[in-house]
């Protein structure tokens, strides 16, 4: 019994070293991503940021605009034919025009459409994760689209997981793995992949970001620029009235 005893004690010990050294792991895999990135500090300095570019979708090609204030303010502007759809949330409300819809005026989400908006944060998740009550891991590694990553869990202060891809070789983000909030989808993965990096003053920000779903491309934004800490006033966020 004793004996037993100690393999229990060592095994216990076997594993809190494992975990302690995952948990470091982890820490230095998101450290060396802001570093390649920007660095931390000018990341915690990012309250605002507006992307300009177009949608593809469907063989068909789009104008957008996204805008992002902090902490959680969001919009993002389409122009298909001559229309233009809106869909806005300002940290409280979620709004949405769409004349494609008969949606011709300002509508009010439910809190049911407003789901997937609310987790827009402008900051990043990994700033801070601990106080912000989140929960980090590494979950192994995956083979993504011909690239080794390290696959990284977040588990969100709400039970929301999310799973992040980070290129093995350089700690870079390449996709992130979410699941779906709302609709005939709900709880099925969602992936959205970044590439194209290249500099944006003190950045590194991805250029070309494309939605799968079931392994089908449902969306592909392409980014022409970025205006970082943009001079975004609330109105813009705000539902008209």
């Amino acid at each position: 019994m004793k004996r037993l005893s100690y393999l229990v004690i060592i095994l216990a010990l076997t594993c809190t070293g494992i975990s302690t050294a995952q948990a470091q792991k982890v820490d230095d895999i998101l450290t060396s991503y802001f570093e390649i990135t920007g660095g931390l500090s000018n990341w915690k300095n990012l309250k605002s940021m507006k992307m300009t570019g177009k949608m593809l979708q469907g063989g068909l090609e789009f104008p957008a605009t996204m805008s992002q204030k902090y902490p959680n303010k969001f919009r993002m502007d389409i122009d298909i034919q001559g229309k233009k759809i809106i869909q806005a949330y300002d940290g409280k409300e979620g709004w949405m025009i769409n004349p494609l819809a008969q949606i011709t005026e300002p509508k009010v989400l439910t809190a049911e459409e407003v789901k997937e908006m609310e987790d827009n944060q402008m900051e990043d998740e990994f700033i801070d994760y601990k106080s912000k009550g989140h929960a980090v891991a590494l979950d192994g590694e995956e083979n993504i689209e011909g690239t080794d990553c390290f696959k990284v869990k977040l588990t969100k202060k709400s039970g929301d997981i999310e799973y992040h891809f980070f290129d093995k070789d350089n700690n870079v983000p390449i996709m992130v793995r979410t699941f779906a909030k709302t609709g005939p989808t709900e709880g099925q993965p969602v992936e959205t992949f970044m590439s194209d990096y290249d500099a944006v003053g003190d950045f590194m920000l991805p250029f070309s970001m494309t939605t799968k779903f079931q392994g089908q491309t449902v969306m592909q934004i392409v980014v022409d620029s970025y205006d970082l800490n943009a001079t975004l006033d609330d109105s813009v966020f705000a539902l008209p009235k």
